[in-house]
Parts: C-alpha cells; sequence; structure tokens
C-alpha cells in the first residue's frame, strides 16, 4: 500500500489553512506543515490539526523553504499545494486510485493536473487554467529549484503524467490579495537578478513580463514580452502565455488600433491551436463597432474551441473566462437582425458558463422584454437559471433602480431583512413616489439626530464642522440639549 505525504508551506496564512488542512486529510497519510515566520493564528490552526509542524527561518528562497519540507517527507509520493490550493470535491476520491495504479510505473516520476484559478470575491468567478506537477515521488532527484516561481527538476530519463480526473482549485487570485503577491514577487526576482550580476535569464523575462502586467503597467509589461519572445528557451513551454500577455498589454495599455489588430494577427500566426486569441480579437472588433468581422472572428475562435477541447493539451482550455462575452456580443448581433429568440438563447448559454454577469443578464431580461414576455414570465425564466433565495441578494442588485420593476420587488423581497436602500428602492420600484420621500425624510432625521448625540458626547463646539452639515432646526435643537445636559 502507498503512502502519500502532503506538503505545504506557509506564512499568516490563517484564511486558507483550515480548509487546505481538512482537504489533504481525506487522502494523506502523513501531512508535514513547514512555517516561515506567521505571526497570525496559522500555528495555532495547524497544531489543532493531525499534522507535523517545523518551522524554517525565511531566507527569500522559495525552493529552500520547499525543499526543507521534502526531507521531512517519508511517505511514497507527495502531494505539494499551497495554502491557498485544494482539490476539488470530485478529485480527491480519485487520488489514492490513481497514484496507487501509477506506483508500479518506475518511468513516471510526477503527476500533472488541471489548476484553475478562480476569484472567491467574485462569485468564485473563473480567472483562468494552466497545468502543472504539484504530485511526484519523494525521491532525492526531485528538488525545487529557483528563489522565486520555483519549479521541480523533472529527470531527464523519467516523464510525468497528465490525468486529467484531478483538479486543483486555487483561490489566491482575488483582487485583495494578488497585488501584494505581485510586489512580493518582482522584490525577490529583482534581488535576484541583482545577485547574479545583473543579468537576465531568459525565464526572467517572462517572470518580470508577468510582474508588470499584474501591477497594471502595461509598456513594462509589453517590453518584456517582447524579450521574452526573442528566448528560444522560453517559448517552448510558455509560448501562448506570452503572446496573451502582449496582446492584453497592448489593449489596456490603450494602443492604437492599427497596433492592437497587428498583435493580434501575430499571436494567431504563431499560436494557431489558440481559440481565444481569435475571440479576443472578435470582442475587441465589436467594441469598435465592426460587427461583421467581430461576428466572422468570434465563431472562428468557438469552432476551433470545440476541435481543442478533443486535444491532450485540452485540459488548459481558459477560454471559459471569454466565453459569456462572446455569447453576449453574439445575443447581440442577432438582436440587431431581429432574430430574438436565437439572441435570447445565446444570452442564456453566457449565463451558464457564469451565472453571475449583471450586464449579460440584464441584457437576457432586455431581449425577453422586447419579446413582449411579462415580468411574472420572466422571473420564471430567472428561476431556472438562479436560486430564488440564495441568489436573491445578487439578483435584486442588478435590476436595482428601474421604475415599476416587478422583477427587482419579487427578489428584494426574498432577500429576507431588508437594508434602508432596499426599502427605498422598493418604493421607487412600486412608483410610489411619496413614500420613498418620506421613508428618506425619516432616515435622514435619524442621521440629523446621532449626529448631534455624537457631538454632545464628544463635547463638540457649537461652531465645529457637524454645524454646517446640519439644518437651522436642527442647530437649535442641538443648543437646546446642550442646555438641557448642563
Amino acid at each position: 500500500m502507498i503512502k502519500i505525504t502532503a506538503c505545504v508551506i506557509v506564512k499568516n496564512e490563517e484564511k486558507c489553512i483550515g480548509r487546505w488542512l481538512e482537504s489533504v486529510e481525506d487522502y494523506a497519510d502523513e501531512i508535514i506543515v513547514v512555517d516561515t515566520g506567521s505571526t497570525d493564528r496559522t500555528v495555532e490552526m495547524v497544531k489543532a490539526h493531525k499534522a507535523q509542524l517545523y518551522s524554517f527561518a525565511w531566507t527569500g528562497d522559495f525552493s529552500a523553504a520547499k525543499n526543507y519540507a521534502l526531507e521531512q517527507a517519508t511517505g511514497n509520493w507527495i502531494v505539494f499545494l499551497d495554502a491557498d490550493e485544494y482539490f476539488s470535491p470530485a478529485s480527491v476520491k480519485n487520488i489514492r486510485r490513481i497514484l496507487t495504479g501509477l506506483h508500479p510505473q518506475m518511468g513516471i516520476c510526477g503527476v500533472m493536473c488541471r489548476l484553475v484559478n478562480i476569484d472567491t470575491e467574485q462569485n468564485n468567478k473563473f480567472i483562468g487554467a494552466t497545468v502543472q506537477v504539484r504530485i511526484f515521488r519523494n525521491t532525492a532527484k526531485l528538488r525545487y529549484y529557483g528563489r522565486v516561481h520555483e519549479a521541480l527538476t523533472i529527470p531527464s530519463d523519467k516523464s510525468v503524467e497528465l490525468v486529467k480526473e484531478l483538479e486543483i482549485i486555487h483561490t489566491g487570485y482575488t483582487a485583495g490579495i494578488i497585488r501584494k503577491k505581485i510586489e512580493r514577487n518582482l522584490k525577490l526576482l529583482q534581488e535576484k537578478i541583482q545577485d547574479n550580476g545583473g543579468k537576465i535569464t531568459p525565464r526572467d523575462y517572462r517572470y518580470l513580463m508577468d510582474c508588470y502586467y499584474g501591477l497594471g503597467e502595461y509598456e513594462q509589461s509589453l517590453g518584456y514580452a517582447e524579450k521574452a519572445l526573442e528566448q528560444a528557451e522560453v517559448i517552448q513551454d510558455a509560448k501562448d502565455h506570452i503572446y496573451m500577455i502582449k496582446v492584453s498589454s497592448c489593449l489596456f495599455g490603450g494602443k492604437d488600433y492599427q497596433t492592437v489588430t497587428a498583435a493580434f494577427d501575430e499571436a494567431i500566426a504563431a499560436c494557431p491551436q489558440v481559440a481565444d486569441f481569435w475571440v479576443m480579437k472578435g470582442l475587441y472588433l465589436h467594441d469598435q463597432k465592426n460587427y461583421l468581422e467581430a461576428e466572422q472572428c468570434i465563431w472562428k475562435g468557438l469552432q476551433q474551441h470545440e476541435q481543442y477541447k478533443l486535444t491532450p493539451d485540452g485540459v488548459a482550455d481558459n477560454l471559459e473566462r471569454f466565453l459569456p462575452n462572446a455569447y453576449m456580443v453574439l445575443g447581440r448581433i442577432l438582436a440587431m437582425r431581429g432574430k430574438r429568440a436565437e439572441a435570447e438563447k445565446f444570452f442564456i448559454r453566457g449565463l451558464e458558463v457564469q451565472r453571475y454577469q449583471p450586464r449579460l443578464l440584464r441584457e437576457l431580461v432586455q431581449a425577453l422584454r422586447a419579446d413582449e414576455l411579462p415580468d411574472d414570465d420572466i422571473i420564471v425564466v430567472l428561476n431556472h437559471l438562479y436560486d430564488k433565495k440564495k441568489d436573491a441578494r445578487f439578483l435584486a442588485d442588478t435590476f436595482r433602480g428601474q421604475l415599476g420593476n416587478t422583477i427587482y420587488l419579487y427578489y428584494s423581497h426574498q432577500c429576507g431583512e431588508k437594508t434602508f436602500e432596499d426599502e427605498i428602492n422598493s418604493f421607487l420600484a412600486a412608483r410610489r413616489f411619496d413614500a420613498a420621500a418620506l421613508a428618506a425624510s425619516d432616515r435622514l432625521d435619524w442621521l440629523y439626530k446621532k449626529g448631534i448625540d455624537a457631538a454632545i458626547a464628544l463635547d463638540l463646539p457649537q461652531d465645529s464642522t457637524l454645524r454646517v452639515l446640519l439644518p437651522d432646526s436642527y442647530r437649535q435643537k442641538w443648543q437646546e440639549e446642550v442646555g438641557r445636559n448642563e
């Protein structure tokens, strides 16, 4: 029977480590956690689980910390995920079975898995996917190298197996987290280059490109992308990604139409199997009001995507991030032609990929109304796409602020406890302007009184800033209250 060791290095991971521990306990026989200097509750949380906890003084080198963890492992196979990563529930039950089957095949030293990046701050929105080796045999020949963007060495006489049944979920790309990580990685990368006498390796160009792109410094990311494309070593395993950053840097960097379309054409020629570039070009052309060519490009990309999914490389498919907008554009173009029923189907297809897309949802409802479908029937359609209780807040927020809006009123009611804003919007949606004005007046009266109470508690002078904000009648109340307290 094989023994599986789960490893992780951590520092201040109290938000993630609990989920990581619960996930690995379902498949690991041994759990190794290496702490590199946490000051939050990470260590305390690890001690509450059946994990072996080690301390490692941080040296600014991710490989050193990971290799230290490997030295503590005694299992036949290592599963090395980051603290903000975990296997999907469907994958967990397959891990031991798959590794047991691969164990006798000594020529296979590792397993490649699909890694899906999601943004938990945006309803688990799909950001992108890649393929990485996160499971490998416990052998001294397999060690990490690289201070940052560390990679596992794979002996030339060994191979890795792509296993489609295993999928890793990565939550570390949320907007609130990613910038700090990028700034940290850029600093480590610059230190590494400085220690190397200022010499930039081929892979450094790629990682510098990624860092500056993530920081929104598109001119620099474009420059490093072009330098990376000149490096034969990097091109072989990252060509698609580098062209993606080059095209995106042109787009977000505000380059002119000729430059952007030339970048798309170059990427399509260099990466003919990648459907993303066709779809992205179509979306860009739609924004430029070139609807005919936009439609052609998007259809080309979708057809190519269907073929790509059937290939071994299809496991790293990334087109999902563009599909909702692609379906929305096709729906718009069909609606322009008066083909509303077909347009509605494309809007629904987009929402089936990513349900929490307010703009796409509003387009669907607009098309249904143009088809003279009553709001009551539209609500029936929406209840097939959404959970009317769990998704009520999203649905109410999407349709807020529209007069006579039965859809807003319905989902606002499903939200349960209402905020003041909900109350006002409900009155407006019902065209009860008098009630909305009265509720707003009551709220303002409450706020003025709270301000006066706070001013008295803090002993603010009568000529403070609050006096300017209060109407005359409330200034008088303030003076009266001060007099009574004296």
